[in-house]
């Protein structure tokens, strides 16, 4: 048991099945050799060593570039299992920087890190009030104690722009919640409850959450209404995340503001 904010929490094991659909989201059980612990991306001088191992990895042009890139395929490994796992099996991972480790891993010739959760144990929800104590404290671990100050971090050292960012924090967030309420299998009470989990973290939690220093919420900006494009429904981004400057053909994504198919103001 476990006991935060004066609400009492019970600890679990994930089961095996649910350890199957968190490798989907290249979250890895298994020790492995090569690793960087997760803390040491919060000091600067490991953190600039490794963004150049990065800049080399993807042949990225610059640092901003590379920034860009490994911020929108880093905030997949801490965001989508997170609240995958929150909202889906009502369960709470423990996300500590100190209990993750990132892992090298290359996929069909791109960088394609996975993430290693120390502590495998979770806590379980056994109520609505557990429930909401749980989802703040995952917010504020996930966010503020843990992806707000490192793009803070990566922002000053590379000079990518925070609001690029926070956008590709966004479009994963987006992602989960979205593929989770199109699932055929949900009775209408798990639904409800993956619609407000998601309505809670766009519209109503406290800004602090997040590591914010004003009452703006770094999401609710992002979510614009999709549009029928090519014959696919489209959210355009309001940013452009670079992906394209790794492409031999600067192919743009479907979602960049600067695609000529998407005529969007961008930020």
């Amino acid at each position: 048991m476990l006991r935060i904010l004066g609400v009492t929490m019970r600890k679990c094991s994930l089961i095996a099945e649910d350890r199957i659909l968190l490798e989907k989201y290249r979250v890895c059980f298994q020790e492995e050799t090569a690793y960087m612990d997760v803390h040491d991306f919060f000091d600067q001088k490991n953190l600039s060593s490794f963004l150049e191992s990065v800049q080399n990895e993807l042949q990225a042009p610059d640092l901003l570039v590379a920034a860009s890139v490994f911020a929108k395929r880093y905030s997949y490994l801490v965001v989508v299992p997170a609240l995958f796992t929150f909202s889906f099996l009502n369960k709470r991972l423990n996300m500590s920087v100190k209990n993750l480790r990132l892992l090298p891993s290359v996929a069909e010739n791109k960088w394609l890190p996975r993430i290693f959760i120390d502590d495998q144990q979770a806590l379980l929800c056994d109520n609505e009030t557990e429930r909401e104590a749980n989802r703040n404290q995952l917010l504020e671990t996930i966010f503020a104690h843990h992806l707000s100050p490192l793009w803070d971090k990566l922002s000053v050292l590379s000079k990518v722009p925070q609001h690029i960012l926070w956008e590709n924090t966004a479009v994963y967030l987006f992602w989960v919640f979205e593929s989770l309420l199109s699932r055929s299998d949900l009775t209408a009470s798990e639904r409800d409850l993956i619609q407000s989990d998601f309505d809670y973290i766009i519209y109503e939690a406290n800004a602090r959450l997040f590591g914010c220093f004003t009452n703006d919420n770094p999401f609710e900006l992002y979510l614009s209404p999709k549009k029928k494009i090519g014959g696919q429904n489209i959210r355009i981004r309001k940013t452009c995340c670079f992906s394209y400057k790794l492409s031999e053909d600067c192919k743009m994504c479907k979602s960049c503001p600067k695609n000529p198919n998407c005529k969007i103001g961008a930020l």
